[in-house]
């Protein structure tokens, strides 16, 4: 498997997309939607796009921006993670996360914030986060 942090759709996402909605899922579309209008390319200081290769193809996607809901500075949010289910628990999804981290933890953020869907709860604390009572947080993670 290989993580890169990349600068614009990748190619295979159409299908990346696709697979996402098929499950009722519309996040890819909105990532999509909010990199094509401007309103969100993950091109801020510190932030950006990382994509999952297994075997050569577009296996998940994962989003790192400033957290737009924090006063302070230092705070990333991860946005929009999915991972192919024929790719899940292979590894992809944290090894996502570990590069955002590691990204968001070299730019000089010392915490990452999700809201994640109750299905992903249990993902996220075995990554190392932990359960946050926040409006606009489920979990939260120092760096």
């Amino acid at each position: 498997m290989r993580v890169e942090r990349i600068s614009g759709l990748p190619p295979g996402f159409p299908a990346l997309r696709d697979a996402a909605l098929d499950e009722g899922w519309r996040l890819l579309r909105v990532l999509e939607e909010d990199f094509r209008s401007g309103a969100l390319r993950f091109d801020a200081p510190g932030e950006g796009i990382f994509a999952a290769w297994q075997s050569g193809n577009l296996a998940g996607m994962l989003g790192l921006s400033r957290d737009p809901y924090a006063e302070e500075p230092g705070i990333a949010r991860l946005r929009r993670l999915y991972v192919l289910p024929s790719q899940r628990r292979a590894g992809v999804g944290r090894a996502l996360v570990e590069a955002t981290a590691a990204a968001a933890s070299s730019h000089g953020f010392n915490t990452l914030r999700v809201r994640s869907p109750g299905s992903a709860r249990r993902f996220y604390e075995a990554c190392g986060f932990l359960p946050a009572v926040l409006r606009s947080a489920t979990h939260i993670r120092p760096l």
